[in-house]
């Protein structure tokens, strides 16, 4: 059996709660600092009985209007009948005393929040001892409201009920030329950086098409350009094996065709020349993974790679493959609950998080125009809802391919036309800016997309 927790075995520290009620008494009109950095149901910091009390009621001459100081925090005591329970006079006089000078309140305040939190955390985690003690009946959902519950002990800390006009200054420093971690990141695509302005931080991204559209290069493509250019990235990679990604990227780096390096088929200059970009490949901050499927399993991930690696864009290949660890009853509502799940993690991380996603049969059937709309957005539409942004991948050459195509082999399609490698690269949505379209260059026989105003691979 867990014992119920006592004063003994819970995060306390009875002089740094007297220390801020001194420091409250000292000058009233720092109650509000005092609120703001406690956050929500502010009580909850003093554990004392008599201190908790005693806060209470200066929370009560703050509402009412009236100064708060020594004198005015024991007549309403004396009011409301509580005086002798917190020691009387003489203790709430004696407040003052803990502090040095009011100038420490700050600093004081924020220990005493982090031993709230501490205190929160301890008795949520005896509860969450109690229930694998009774036996846990489906492990995954256990987590998920384990991470859920501690998640939101973390928001329940947060005051800010309102943001003043003044704000700005803080928001100007901090957001538009503070530090660099805040600015959007470019996908180093110049002509789709002209109108999104880059990942943001805290953005859901979908990228969609029908197969064959190229979405895994296009994602690909986006993350190893970042890499080059010093971002660090992960890429979850559900459906193709590691070895396949890395393969890709050689050929990314190469210029030498993906079928030829997976069939050996190389000359010993080319032999020579995938030496070499598999060393400079390896200096890339470039991170992968693909034994994890459930969306636990990815967002835990995700924060180790953030804090652990400096990850600054998270990729996810693709959606549809992800699962829910707990019982859902039906397919929507379980990627409603990953779109959800994705983009808190987006706004949890601050970097973007950019999942691929698989589009519905619906443009085959559109007639000539088979370009994809958001209404194709595969059994969910959460997908449209929660996504900041939506690009969506469409060629042409793919419905209507040019008659030398129809009768090449395999090998050949790549290269009988120009057009073959046109791609529209279709922002379908953009909550930060315009919507439209920009053409891209599926270079498909290295798995590769370029700017077609702005090539960025030199072989």
């Amino acid at each position: 059996m867990f014992k119920h927790s006592t004063i003994d075995d819970l995060p306390y520290d009875p002089k740094l709660e007297k220390a801020v009620l001194g420091g409250i008494l000292l000058n009233g009109d720092l109650i509000e600092d005092v609120i703001h950095i406690l956050g929500k149901n502010p009580e909850d910091a003093f554990f004392d009985s008599a201190c908790r009390q005693i806060f209470v009621t200066i929370l009560s001459l703050r509402r009412k209007g009236e100064d708060i100081n020594p004198f005015s925090v024991i007549e309403e005591l004396k009011i409301g009948g509580k005086i002798d329970k917190v020691g009387g006079e003489e203790f709430v006089l004696s407040l003052p005393s803990y502090i040095p000078s009011a100038a420490f309140l700050d600093n004081f305040t924020r220990r005493l929040k982090e031993k709230m939190i501490l205190r929160k955390l301890s008795q949520k985690m005896k509860t969450f001892l109690e229930e694998i003690s009774w036996g846990v009946s489906n492990t995954w959902e256990f987590i998920s409201k384990v991470e859920k519950e501690i998640s939101e002990i973390a928001q329940e800390t947060v005051s800010q009920e309102f943001y003043s006009i003044s704000d700005i200054r803080n928001f100007v420093s901090e957001e538009v030329i503070g530090d660099e971690y805040h600015h959007a990141i470019p996908t180093c695509f110049p002509s789709l950086d002209e109108k999104i302005v880059g990942f943001h931080p805290g953005d859901f991204v979908i990228i969609a098409g029908r197969p064959g559209m190229g979405k895994t290069s296009f994602a690909l493509s986006i993350a190893y350009y970042m890499a080059t250019e010093k971002i660090p990235v992960m890429f979850f990679s559900i459906e193709m094996p590691i070895k396949l990604i890395l393969l890709r990227i050689l050929s990314m780096h190469s210029g030498i065709p993906l079928q030829r390096i997976i069939s050996k088929n190389l000359s010993d200059l080319e032999r020579s020349r995938i030496v070499n970009s598999a060393n400079e490949i390896s200096k890339l901050p470039m991170f992968f993974n693909d034994s994890v499927q459930g969306i636990t399993q990815i967002r835990s991930l995700s924060k180790r790679a953030r804090d652990e690696k400096g990850v600054k864009a998270v990729f996810i290949d693709y959606l549809q493959q992800i699962f829910v660890e707990w019982k859902v009853e039906r397919r929507e509502e379980e990627i409603s609950t990953i779109s959800r799940l994705l983009k808190s993690l987006a706004k949890e991380l601050k970097i973007p998080v950019v999942a691929l996603s698989q589009l519905s049969r619906e443009p085959e059937r559109r007639g000539d125009n088979k370009r994809p709309q958001l209404s194709d957005l595969r059994e969910s539409g959460s997908l449209e809802q929660d996504a900041d942004l939506v690009l969506m991948l469409y060629r042409d050459h793919y419905y209507n391919p040019c008659q030398k195509s129809v009768s090449a082999s395999e090998n050949e399609n790549f290269d009988c036309c120009e057009r073959a490698r046109i791609a529209e690269i279709i922002i379908a949505k953009n909550r930060n800016g315009p919507t439209g379209t920009v053409l891209g260059k599926f270079i498909g026989e290295n798995c590769i997309y370029e700017d077609i105003k702005y090539s960025k691979v030199a072989y």
